[in-house]
């Protein structure tokens, strides 16, 4: 059995950052910010069956991509320019 990886990615369709969730290769889920709100989006398994995760497993991957993603947009807001 596989792990879930998460990584922080910039898609040419998205204006912001978002965050990636992918098992054994595959992408099942994304959180974005687009909205100024984080979204979770699922994506269906390439070979058209359910995605079957203990729930823990998903609740643990899902807090971890949005722990990462909220590092970057910390990072993101101190890069920004202050009026001085």
């Amino acid at each position: 059995m596989g792990e879930h990886h998460i990584s922080i990615a910039s898609p040419p369709d998205r204006e912001k950052l978002v965050a990636t969730v992918v098992y054994d290769d595959e992408q099942w889920a994304e959180i974005n910010q687009e909205s100024g709100e984080l979204s979770l989006e699922i994506y269906p398994r390439r070979d058209g069956q359910p995605w079957v995760f203990p729930l823990a497993d998903v609740i643990k991957a899902i807090d971890a991509a949005r722990i990462r993603l909220s590092q970057f947009r910390a990072r993101d807001n101190d890069d920004e320019p202050t009026g001085a």
